[in-house]
C-alpha cells in the first residue's frame, strides 16, 4: 500500500514523523463536477468522494498513529472545508465527506488526546489555488462567494499555511479536537 511506503520512506530517510498534514480533495470535473443533489446522486462520484476526501485521510491517519505513539507525542492537522457547516444545494457527496473530516478529526483526539496526540482541523472557505482557478467558476459564483464574506480578497495557500504549521508546533499543544475556520470571516459563528 502506497499510504504505508510513505511513512516507511520518512521513517527510514528522516528518522521519523513528528505530525501529519492531511489536505486533497478529487475536484476533477469527472466527480466534483458531476456532485449534484441527493436526487441527482451518482454512486460512483460518492465512492469516489468519500474514497479520496474521507477514508484517504483516515487511512494516513491510521499510518502515523502508531509512529507517533510510540514516541508519545506527535500533531495532526486535516482540512475539511467550510461547506462541512453549511448546507450548499449541490455538491452533496463533497460537503458529507468534509463534515467527515470533521468527526474524524475528533476521533482521534479524544481517542488518542491523553497519549500526547493532538489532531485538529482547518476548515478553508474559498482559497483560490491553481486547482481552484482552473475550475473556472463562473463570474456569477465568483461575485456571490465574494458577497459572503467580509474580507476584501479570497484565501490564498499562504493563509492556511500558518495557521497548519502552528497546530503542527509544539505552540499549539493545548489545542486539540478543533475545528478551525478559516475563511475571511464567511462563517461568523463560535
Amino acid at each position: 500500500m502506497s499510504v504505508r511506503a510513505l511513512f516507511d520512506t520518512a521513517v527510514d530517510q528522516l528518522g521519523g514523523v513528528d505530525g501529519l498534514y492531511n489536505v486533497g480533495a478529487d475536484a476533477s470535473a469527472d466527480v466534483l463536477g458531476r456532485d449534484g443533489d441527493l436526487l441527482d446522486m451518482d454512486p460512483a462520484v460518492w465512492r469516489r468522494t468519500l474514497e479520496v476526501n474521507l477514508i484517504g485521510f483516515a487511512l494516513t491517519c491510521r499510518a502515523a498513529l502508531p509512529l507517533l505513539l510510540e514516541q508519545g507525542r506527535g500533531a495532526i492537522v486535516n482540512t475539511s472545508s467550510a461547506s462541512a457547516h453549511v448546507g450548499d444545494h449541490q455538491r452533496a457527496a463533497y460537503q458529507t465527506s468534509k463534515a467527515g473530516i470533521n468527526a474524524l478529526t475528533r476521533h482521534v483526539a479524544s481517542r488518542w488526546g491523553k497519549q500526547g496526540i493532538r489532531c485538529n482541523c482547518v476548515s478553508p472557505g474559498v482559497v483560490m489555488t491553481e486547482s481552484a482557478e482552473k475550475m473556472a467558476l463562473t463570474p456569477q459564483a465568483l461575485e456571490f462567494a465574494r458577497m459572503t464574506i467580509p474580507s476584501p480578497r479570497f484565501g490564498r495557500p499562504g493563509d492556511l499555511a500558518g495557521a497548519v504549521a502552528f497546530l503542527l508546533s509544539d505552540d499549539g499543544e493545548w489545542i486539540n479536537g478543533q475545528v478551525w475556520s478559516i475563511n475571511g470571516g464567511a462563517l461568523l459563528r463560535e
